[in-house]
């Protein structure tokens, strides 16, 4: 029996999307069509197919369901601009690949999915069809499968064959699906169905009466079942009306397409395929087919995209040896290039233009003979070095880290070496996981992880003239090499030193949290009247706008939302479950996140070690993971009592620096406005200098907190962006309102509009933005013709400038403080949190270090117009140097 495999492209082409986001050529985004044509082969790698066809959605205006229900699916979201650019794209592969399509007009996807999925079985045909939908499953029969994306093991298809399979997912055999999102409904499609009836007792009531028509011949017997009382029979009988429309938008409609089986017979054009993937820059996908990759011409006498790779390549077949460490140094003794790299302790590849050396590290002995080798006069490269140095190894000449270097070019946050070798070189780097599933290292034999390792090792090497061409192109070798780079050592050296935590406070203070979490519960308990499951979206749902009867605030594609927003804005309206809920968990957060998991992650001196990463952020922020110690919030009561339980060593004190209003000092020097630069040159209260203003008061008269907090707000807005209307749901006034404090503060400060205007135009022109030093951002969608997403790129733009140059100014000075006090044994810096820098000091010495570095955080950096300025203090905990 011949087999012929179906695909939902709508389903492939957006999870497609959201898994790649950062891929993109100079000219257009690329990640969706990336993931969509690895997909596919993955898709006929799994199923082996004899024919292949495609099922296209239409515009929902022209959908015949809205003839019939008018909100049927109203509340989806419009497609991504991004995505929307690459559709084209997803087509020209799927015509060039040979892949039948078909779109029929008024109907769905899954309607022309069903109906070519009955025919071509009629015709002799074993069916798959591969869509994200479980709602398909309705025309599984013995020879039509459902194949569900990323549900299988390692992500690959889920198959739902039997109706058993079907039950097991859905609770219905596939016959009655309809009748249970009659009962039901579907809040992603718009399928309303009957009020207060989930998909347990929904179940219950098919399985006894049979189908929808059974339930409502039956409805008087209803209450016979557990759980089914008076209120819903009333709603199914109010509801029938509903009910059945709601079965008739959820049943697949049968169409009449004339279609034969060989219409679906694959016949590629490779040709096509070739250039498209030229156009598109997937070198690996110009590998994985076989196609033949033409060197391309030298420019400028440098070597060019494909060349430096193809060059190397030849130094790849001369294998791989696997050797005792002792014989390391004399086999790497006339290399100078080096690449290293190691993922797990004790397992090291390197690479040079002429070997490919696998080492086991046994012992100590062997740890000083690899070390030895590190610290020598060689040039080393790698892949996200500061791993190496966690191992335990230190590297004297560090020449480039592609993480960062590939980082600083595409803004890419994800830290898999796999995804930036694919994308540097003209093959495809296959994940772990894809190599050897779910089987430990310690499984492995030396030949197999040998290999593993020394393909990256191998690729960082060749990927190296390639990545330092595009950052010298864009101008970002001075950052790697001034910012990034000398940065490395000292992240290393604060996480490898922690920061000392009192578990008993923390102990205590998490028993105090649990006992007013436990109150919060009763109180949400009592004004719901009910008892619930308080973290399910779904459940709160329901109690706020059904049980209660409160009127909804907005609605998402599962049902209503519940999110902050929609809970402060009933906090407002005089809900005190609202209030309840908020405090609940926030407290709950707390308690997760710091509180309980502290206490379990400390060492055997009671330290705790944060990950501080370069990569995290777009903007050049460094952030902070396992455990995130930058999101403490700062000046509530719960965040100084978290910060009361990190205390210093015994006989030291620890010391906060901070940068004084850095962001609006970097706003000062770049815009060169002159009445930001004269309030900070005569050291006056910037914000009670715009406070004047945006309220227009006398000289004589006085400014008070709340105007002044409320000038703060307005200060630091346009650092973010924010709009009129932003600004007046902040300050909880009228966007009229807000939008004349904005204008009275760019007529007090005019040439910050101009420097807005500036950034803005220039993101518009060359689709990035640049800081002070030179750094840059892709921004997505600042010339879309969407309203919305433009205003947001706007936002994007002005804030990674300013922003962006306030975090490049903290590492720059962090490099300096390192490289004073490394070889001083009784200080240590130990954090930074933004513009925060923490140190541990010796007791003794603590007000001359705090002199010291206050003198250094304020010189190291010189701008032109605006000096920087610092507040310390010193504590026996972290909330006392606030």
């Amino acid at each position: 029996m011949k087999r012929v495999v179906l695909l939902d492209v709508s389903a492939i082409m957006y999870r497609a999307f959201y898994g790649n986001l950062n891929m993109k050529t100079k000219t257009e985004p690329t990640g969706a069509v990336y993931g969509f044509i690895n997909t596919i082969l993955s898709i006929i790698n799994q199923l082996k197919p004899d024919f292949i066809g495609s099922g296209f959605d239409v515009k929902r205006s022209t959908l015949k369901r809205i003839e019939l229900y008018k909100d049927y699916k109203a509340q989806r979201d419009s497609v991504p601009e991004d995505l929307l650019k690459q559709i084209p794209r997803i087509e020209e592969f799927l015509e060039y690949y040979g892949i039948k399509r078909v779109k029929v007009e008024g109907y769905e996807a899954d309607d022309v999915l069903g109906s070519l999925a009955k025919i071509l079985k009629n015709k002799g045909a074993e069916v798959y069809v591969v869509t994200g939908d479980k709602d398909l499953s309705q025309i599984l029969d013995e020879n039509i499968k459902i194949a569900l994306l990323g549900k299988g093991d390692v992500g690959g298809l889920k198959l739902i064959e039997t109706p058993e399979d079907v039950v097991e997912q859905l609770g219905v055999k596939p016959e009655f699906i309809p009748d249970l999102f009659g009962l039901i409904g579907d809040s992603s499609d718009g399928i309303p169905g009957v009020r207060k009836i989930g998909a347990k007792k929904a179940v219950a009531m098919l399985e006894r009466f049979g189908s929808l028509e059974g339930v409502y011949e039956n409805i008087e017997r209803l209450s016979e079942i557990s759980g089914i009382g008076k209120a819903l029979i009333n709603n199914l009988k109010e509801d029938r009306e509903i009910a059945f429309l709601s079965k008739k938008l959820a049943t697949i409609e049968s169409l009449d397409l004339d279609v034969e089986l060989d219409d679906f017979k694959v016949n590629k054009d490779e040709d096509k395929l070739h250039k498209l993937f030229k156009e598109l820059e997937f070198k690996s996908l110009i590998k994985k087919f076989g196609f033949t990759q033409k060197v391309e011409d030298k420019k400028d006498g440098q070597l060019g995209l494909f060349s430096f790779g193809t060059q190397v390549e030849q130094s790849l077949n001369k294998g791989i040896e696997i050797l005792p460490v002792n014989q390391l140094k004399d086999r790497l003794k006339d290399e100078n290039l080096i690449s290293v790299y190691c993922e797990v302790e004790g397992r090291v590849a390197f690479s040079s233009e002429s070997l490919n050396l696998y080492v086991k590290i046994e012992n100590e002995e062997d740890k000083k003979l690899l070390q030895e080798i590190l610290n020598s006069d060689k040039q080393f490269i790698s892949y996200n070095f500061k791993n190496l140095l966690k191992k335990g190894q230190s590297v004297k000449n560090m020449k480039m880290d592609l993480l960062l270097g590939y980082h600083l070019l595409t803004n890419q946050t994800r830290e898999q070496i796999e995804v930036a070798l694919s994308n540097l070189l003209d093959e495809e780097i296959e994940k772990y996981s894809d190599v050897f599933g779910k089987r430990k290292v310690e499984e492995l034999s030396e030949e197999e992880y040998s290999e593993f390792l020394v393909k990256r090792s191998s690729g960082i090497l060749r990927s190296y003239g390639v990545l330092e061409e595009q950052l010298k192109e864009q101008n970002l070798l001075d950052v790697l090499n001034q910012i990034e780079m000398p940065l490395i050592e000292v992240l290393y050296s604060m996480e490898k030193e922690g920061i000392k935590i009192s578990t008993k406070y923390f102990k205590k203070y998490g028993k105090e949290l649990s006992e007013k979490i436990e109150m919060l519960l009763k109180d949400i308990y009592k004004e719901a009247e009910c008892e619930f499951n308080l973290n399910s979206p779904k459940q709160l749902g329901e109690v706020l706008f059904i049980n209660l009867n409160i009127p909804p605030i907005k609605k998402t594609k599962t049902g209503f939302s519940t999110d902050s927003e929609v809970l402060e804005k009933l906090k407002e309206q005089g809900h005190k479950i609202a209030e309840y809920i908020l405090e609940y968990r926030k407290l709950t957060k707390l308690n997760t996140t710091y509180v309980e998991p502290l206490c379990k992650i400390v060492d055997e001196n009671e330290r705790v070690h944060t990950t501080l990463n370069q990569t995290g952020t777009v903007t050049g922020r460094l952030s902070s993971s396992d455990p995130n110690l930058q999101n403490i919030p700062a000046r509530t009561e719960e965040g100084i009592k978290i910060r009361e339980g990190f205390e210093a060593k015994e006989g030291y004190l620890l010391l906060g620096v901070d940068y004084s209003q850095i962001e609006l000092r970097v706003l000062a020097e770049i815009s060169q406005d002159e009445n930001l630069i004269e309030a900070y040159r005569n050291n006056l209260d910037l914000h009670r200098l715009t406070a004047k203003n945006i309220f227009m008061l006398s000289s004589e008269k006085e400014v008070t907190r709340e105007q002044r907090d409320i000038a703060k707000i307005v200060n630091f807005s346009v650092i973010y962006g924010k709009t009129a209307f932003g600004l007046s749901q902040e300050l909880k006034i009228s966007p009229k309102e807000a939008s004349e404090y904005i204008e009275r503060y760019f007529k007090q400060y005019p040439k910050v509009k101009e420097l807005e205007e500036q950034i803005i135009k220039f993101a518009e022109e060359n689709g990035y933005v640049e800081t002070y030093f030179k750094r840059k951002r892709v921004i997505d969608g600042i010339n879309s013709k969407n309203r919305v997403i433009k205003t947001q790129a706007q936002r994007m733009a002005v804030n990674t400038v300013i922003q962006g140059t306030a975090a490049e100014v903290i590492k720059k000075v962090m490099v300096v403080l390192y490289n004073w006090l490394k070889d001083k044994e009784d200080i240590k810096m130990l954090l930074q949190v933004h513009d925060e820098l923490i140190f541990e000091v010796k007791e003794e010495r603590a007000k001359e270090y705090k002199k010291e570095i206050e003198s250094l955080m304020r010189e190291s950096i010189q701008f032109s117009k605006v000096r920087l300025e610092v507040n310390g203090a010193l504590g026996k905990t972290w909330a006392e140097t606030k």
